[in-house]
């Protein structure tokens, strides 16, 4: 829009230039008979002088305002009547502008020079009548020649665009005095021609061909060092300028203007569309907009040691490290105030809002149930995929004056504000779990995500922290009564999480003194009662008090000690092994829990094949519990392969709790598969259950499973059992429960195998 406007203010002034140029030749032509033709032929050779003074301007901001030409009209304007002075000054500057200047042929610069030569011949002829050395001539000299570098300046700053011009000036007085100045030094060489002219006669006019000379090469060498002065000067201010800018906006701004200082306003600057012209261009990306510097060099521009193409080059590479640097501290405040995952904002940012908060509030601490079974099945890519999709789906679809963070991991938090914050957060929650429990497509299969949440409330500014923790506490007390539920905080909650952490750090120790130890449940034939294995299991008495398992399995899991309770079990069946040599007949089974995440440890690894070459003759199971997800990761590395084939059993422990689909089960390498004690616990009461259970029975036997029914512990199940399946499947099937013996200690077993015997004989 602006560029638009410049050209046409410049179209305009070039067409009443135009028109005051075609009056002034106009009268000169009419006037040419009144004053007679007397002049020799030899003033024609004026014509090539003015081509040639041309060549040295003087040169002020971009355009040429006045050249050494002017001492030339001087001239002619002092020795010849004014209509043959006008004409021969016209002819001279169109010659100039075809010969000499061709690139600038503008109409625009003949009609400038032909009504500046105009005004000056004028003002001599109405000034000069005695046309003879004295005051008046040069008084008239003066006044006719300010006139002419006043007229070109001020046309020159109107193009350049208004209200600029006086801010312009005001910053370059003394750069026009002194360009005036040189001008009229220049000038003055046309003044001593007349002098000489007068005086001897015009071949004297040779005499001052040489020093005319010397002063346009010297002229010419002062214009370009200002040019070039000029143009470093642009540079220095636009750089200047993108140090301080403050948007990516600004930037462009700020080069669009420095371009068009380069060259001429109307066609120079920054343009969307690729020039077609002749112009001095350059490449430039900024983001996803593909834009164009564009340099239209002004008519007479003379050269410079610094090209134009130089020029708008280093612009351009400062443009480019001024959007950098900026983009580079957007991203660093950006990464400093948002989660880079997901783009909501980060902890930090949610306890600064918090605080910031006047009035009632609440917090809603969100958890991932069982997020990282997604990582170790799929992948963490796809973990992240998936924490993306649910930060969106909380962005899109709760009210607008909620704050949603990510806190890490798979933990958001979500501040809810307003006199209604109590019961809104309430209503928030739910909205939550419902959009997360939306399912997810990662790898051709199915997610389905829930989420514990945990609510606290406060009305004051303070305790940021406390709020936060509270909220955090009541979404552990969530985790630990079932998961995918909401529970406001309460403070009895804190004495619970309290003794969680307690008890961590003293199951850490725990494990580190082996101070743990481990009982046998065993497995039987459900068709002869049989023994065919035993299942070490974990115990921990701490000051006297029993911790149930169901307790610190979980702890150890959340607390990172899994891992090290694995390999104590191990440890602990080694140790064990003189006492179970004195229960067990030769081949038993031990089968021992691990967590999936061990099978990826080459320390477990061998901790394993040791407890194997120490439990010969008896062989080894390792038992892994569905809802602990074998990877693909593992499942590529061929681990479980490898641990089979050196006589190693796997099975799947509690099978139908956790996440597997018939499809997964159909790629593990495993030989046993243990179903849960909920399909087996109502098999005599309820008459779905069994069928159900029969269903699960069949589809083991089609795996070719070998199968244990756990969480028998009354003799009409077996019977309900016994009568949904062959009597060939029957005898392959094994059980496990308290019907047969609950878990017991080493040498409590050592009895326990004697009783057994003892009735097989009878």
């Amino acid at each position: 829009m602006a560029r638009a406007m410049r050209r046409r203010l410049g179209t305009a002034i070039t067409g009443i230039l135009v028109c005051l140029a075609l009056a002034a030749c106009l009268t000169a032509v009419v006037a040419v008979p009144n004053e007679g033709w007397e002049q020799a032929w030899w003033w024609w050779a004026a014509v090539p002088v003015v081509a040639l003074a041309s060549a040295a301007p003087l040169y002020l901001g971009r355009d040429q305002v006045v050249g050494a030409e002017a001492s030339v009209l001087l001239f002619l304007s002092l020795t010849l009547p004014w209509p043959q002075a006008l004409v021969v000054w016209t002819v001279g500057v169109v010659a100039a502008r075809l010969l000499v200047n061709p690139q600038g042929r503008r109409v625009h610069d003949v009609a400038l020079a032909v009504v500046c030569g105009a005004v000056a011949v004028g003002v001599v002829a109405v000034l000069d009548t005695s046309r003879t050395f004295g005051v008046q001539e040069v008084v008239a000299v003066v006044l006719a020649f300010s006139a002419y570098f006043a007229l070109g300046v001020a046309v020159v700053g109107l193009g350049e665009g208004g209200g600029a011009v006086v801010g312009s000036a005001r910053r370059r007085v003394w750069e026009v005095g002194t360009l005036y100045g040189v001008f009229f030094g220049v000038a003055a060489m046309g003044y001593v021609c007349v002098l000489l002219y007068r005086a001897v006669s015009g071949w004297a006019l040779l005499a001052v061909a040489p020093a005319l000379v010397i002063v346009l090469v010297a002229v010419n060498g002062v214009t370009r060092q200002r040019e070039t002065a000029r143009r470093l000067d642009v540079l220095f201010r636009t750089a200047r300028a993108l140090h301080s800018a403050a948007s990516e906006d600004q930037i462009l701004e700020i080069i669009d203007a420095g371009v068009r200082r380069l060259g001429d306003p109307t066609e120079s600057g920054l343009w969307t569309t690729m020039p077609q012209g002749d112009e001095v261009r350059r490449l430039f990306i900024t983001g996803d907009q593909v834009c164009w510097l564009v340099v239209a060099p002004m008519p007479g521009t003379p050269d410079a040691t610094l090209s134009l193409a130089e020029a708008i080059a280093s612009i351009a590479q400062q443009a480019e490290e001024a959007l950098s640097r900026m983009r580079m501290n957007r991203d660093l405040e950006e990464a400093a105030e948002h989660d880079p995952l997901t783009g909501l904002v980060n902890r930090a940012v949610f306890l600064d809002t918090l605080a910031a908060t006047e009035g009632r509030r609440a917090v809603l601490f969100c958890d991932l149930d069982g997020f990282k079974k997604v990582n170790d099945r799929f992948g963490h890519p796809s973990g992240d995929a998936a924490l993306v999709r649910i930060a969106r789906r909380l962005s899109d679809g709760l009210p607008d004056d909620v704050c949603v963070a990510r806190l890490g991991g798979d933990e958001f938090a979500i501040l809810v504000t307003g006199d209604d914050a109590q019961a809104r957060s309430v209503v928030v929650a739910e909205q939550v779990r419902e959009l997360v429990a939306r399912p997810i497509r990662a790898e051709q299969a199915t997610l389905a995500i829930s989420v514990s949440i945990g609510i606290a409330y406060d009305a004051g500014p303070d305790h940021v922290d406390d709020l936060l923790r509270n909220a955090d506490i009541a979404m552990y007390e969530g985790k630990r009564t079932g998961r995918d539920r909401t529970v406001v905080y309460e403070p009895a909650m804190g004495t619970q999480r309290l003794r969680s952490l307690e008890l961590a750090e003293r199951l850490a120790a725990a494990i580190s003194d082996k101070r743990l130890r481990v009982v046998y449940q065993p497995i039987v034939s459900a068709s002869t009662g049989g023994l065919l294995a035993v299942e070490a299991l974990a115990r921990w008495t701490e000051d006297g008090e029993v911790v149930s398992p169901e307790e610190f399995i979980p702890l150890a899991e959340s607390a990172d000690l899994i891992e090290q309770l694995g390999e104590l079990v191990l440890d602990l069946v080694r140790a064990d092994v003189p006492q179970l040599s004195r229960a067990l007949p030769d081949g038993t089974t031990i089968a021992v829990n691990m967590s999936a995440r061990q099978l990826g440890t080459p320390r477990f690894l061998d901790a394993v094949e040791r407890t194997r070459v120490r439990l010969a003759p008896f062989s080894l199971t390792l038992e892994v519990t569905e809802t602990e997800v074998i990877s693909e990761d593992t499942l590529a590395s061929g681990v479980l392969d490898t641990l089979r084939a050196g006589g190693i059993e796997v099975a799947v422990d509690d099978f139908g709790i956790g996440f597997s689909s018939m499809e997964r089960l159909m790629r593990l390498p495993v030989d046993t598969l243990k179903l849960d004690r909920i399909f087996s616990a109502e098999v005599d009461a309820d008459r779905r259950r069994a069928e159900f259970l029969a269903s699960m029975l069949q589809m083991a036997a089609a795996l070719r499973l070998r199968t244990v029914v756990e969480g028998i512990e009354r003799r009409s199940q077996v019977e309900v059992i016994e009568s949904l399946v062959s009597a060939q499947e029957f005898e392959a099937l094994a059980m496990q429960g308290y019907l047969f013996g609950g878990p017991m200690s080493p040498s409590t077993l050592v009895r326990w195998a004697a009783e057994q015997r003892r009735r097989s004989a009878h």
